[in-house]
């Protein structure tokens, strides 16, 4: 059965029933376009087998591709990476926020999604929708950009993007356009930081 489903939200005071329906999409198996502080994100559950294959078809991308883990919190993103004393400071420092930070995993990592993989990239969005989902959620979801493809930019209407993924079982959380940058990508893997892209976040 085809399920889709279009809400509109506050931006910054969603009904805790439209957030608690979202949840229910996600564990039926369905994707959700989520608003963060940057720019609309794709996220699902890392069971979510079909979810998962429709998004890499939706954005032409291989199974390969490097999903983020979108944590709530810096205990949800304990469990599957190493966070030393220096990255804790920093972590704690900019998240939330419009970054991405690579840390190196750990066994729990889910090793049907990410192979062999030694890093992940960690995103703890700031934005009250997200928020609430994932501490509604209580556990952590895959995420990538709303990015279609064959287009250079993000994708910023919520009713365009809606329109473009109706066919599929998913659910938009709508809190009006969204932003065009994405994160700013930080390396804390080794000693000698590296910024892999400059986003949205200012490092200082």
């Amino acid at each position: 059965m085809h399920t889709f489903e279009h809400m509109r939200l506050h931006p910054e005071r969603p009904q805790i029933r439209q957030i608690r329906h979202a949840v229910s999409l996600l564990r039926d198996g369905l994707f959700a376009v989520v608003p963060t502080e940057t720019t609309y994100a794709i996220m699902v559950l890392p069971s979510a087998n079909k979810a998962q294959e429709s998004i890499l078809k939706l954005r032409n991308l291989d199974d390969t591709h490097l999903w983020s883990l979108v944590v709530a919190d810096l205990s949800q993103a304990a469990k599957y990476v190493s966070i030393d004393n220096n990255a804790h400071r920093i972590l704690k420092h900019h998240l939330p926020g419009p970054f991405t930070f690579i840390l190196p995993a750990n066994s729990q990592l889910p090793k049907r999604i990410f192979g062999k993989r030694r890093d992940v990239g960690i995103r703890m969005p700031d934005h009250p929708v997200c928020k609430m989902l994932l501490e509604e959620l209580g556990e952590p979801l895959l995420g990538t950009s709303m990015q279609f493809a064959n287009e250079e930019v993000m994708a910023m209407d919520p009713d365009e993007i809606a329109n473009h993924i109706k066919h599929l079982n998913a659910v938009v959380l709508d809190t009006g356009w969204g932003g065009l940058e994405p994160t700013t990508i930080v390396d804390l893997c080794d000693n000698d930081i590296q910024i892999l892209r400059q986003g949205a976040g200012e490092w200082l």
